[in-house]
């Protein structure tokens, strides 16, 4: 997942330095973006722009905008259609949760930012680093079959 993420870390880049803040794309967004890519899920534009109220920790420094994204994606991957237990996506996700949580030391974006952030790239690497745990449950959970 990092050439994917590493696109939308750079997206709107090449702009003006005024205008690249029109270009910016949250931790959520970028991931779910990277997944699509690198899954090719075809999803609309719609779908990204649902992920907006989960940047920044829902805006207020709460729950990941990287893992929420993460989640987002899997679940694209992993959810069954219905009539379903879910197994399969309750799985992955307490997967995801104890990854992320061994990764970063919290899910919370206040902590990561404080530990993870870098002065300068901002969230960039954290998003990296997201990446390599999705990677790293959808290779767990594509093992177990």
């Amino acid at each position: 997942m990092k050439e994917y993420v590493e696109i939308y870390n750079a997206f709107g880049k090449d702009k003006p330095e005024e205008e690249q803040p029109l270009y910016h794309m949250n931790c959520a967004e970028v991931m779910l973006r990277a997944a699509n890519d690198k899954y090719n899920f075809n999803l609309s534009e719609d779908s990204f722009r649902m992920l907006q109220g989960f940047g920044a920790g829902y805006y207020c420094e709460k729950t990941c905008g990287a893992f929420s994204g993460s989640l987002a994606a899997l679940g694209v991957l992993y959810t069954e259609k219905r009539p379903s237990d879910q197994a399969e996506m309750t799985k992955v996700s307490k997967l995801l949760v104890k990854e992320f949580e061994e990764e970063f030391g919290s899910l919370n974006c206040d902590y990561i930012k404080e530990h993870h952030r870098d002065p300068e790239t901002g969230c960039n690497p954290v998003k990296i680093r997201a990446g390599e745990v999705f990677n790293r449950v959808v290779e767990a959970i594509e093992n177990e079959k």
